[in-house]
């Protein structure tokens, strides 16, 4: 399955990426966004970005047929490769797995910025690229449409919190 967005912020790359790039800021999102246990085993900084990796239990609210295979929560493993573009833009080569689920995300977020001046101030675009795959059949099939359907609140959500921090700076 792939999910695409766009979203749009009336904020600078700066003041978003500072909620991808900095531990405390990272725990503070996923921690609004319902997530236990937030820990950031890696953040460093390499010659083209820098490298994030997370867990956190994330709650689920999982069909019958899918309780053998997901749990009221599950652990969530992400793993963000941020490298600048000579364009001055940012891409993010992503990968989510969740901790004893057969299914696997991948996928890109590309912010560039300004996108385009609105209002006072520039406007900072996030392009998001997700595939959702699992190598089990049947069941596999309802699992990708699950996680599809979860990612794309949680996509909402991220949004969401983080065009709130446009009220406040």
């Amino acid at each position: 399955m792939n999910l695409s967005a766009t979203h749009d912020y009336q904020q600078d790359l700066d003041s978003l990426l500072q909620y991808f790039s900095e531990e405390d800021l990272i725990i503070e999102k996923y921690q609004a966004l319902g997530a236990k246990n937030v820990k950031v085993q890696e953040l460093k900084e390499t010659s083209a970005g820098f490298v994030v990796t997370t867990y956190r239990d994330v709650p689920a609210n999982v069909p019958s047929l899918l309780k053998s295979v997901l749990g009221d929560y599950n652990t969530i493993k992400q793993v963000e490769n941020w490298a600048w573009q000579d364009d001055g833009s940012l891409v993010c080569a992503m990968s989510v797995t969740i901790e004893g689920v057969p299914a696997e995300m991948t996928g890109t977020l590309h912010f560039s910025e300004p996108f385009s001046m609105v209002g006072d101030g520039p406007v900072t675009r996030n392009e998001i690229n997700l595939t959702i795959t699992s190598a089990i059949p049947f069941v596999g099939k309802q699992l990708v449409n699950f996680i599809g359907q979860d990612s794309k609140q949680q996509m909402e959500a991220e949004y969401q919190f983080l065009k709130e921090l446009e009220l406040t700076t």
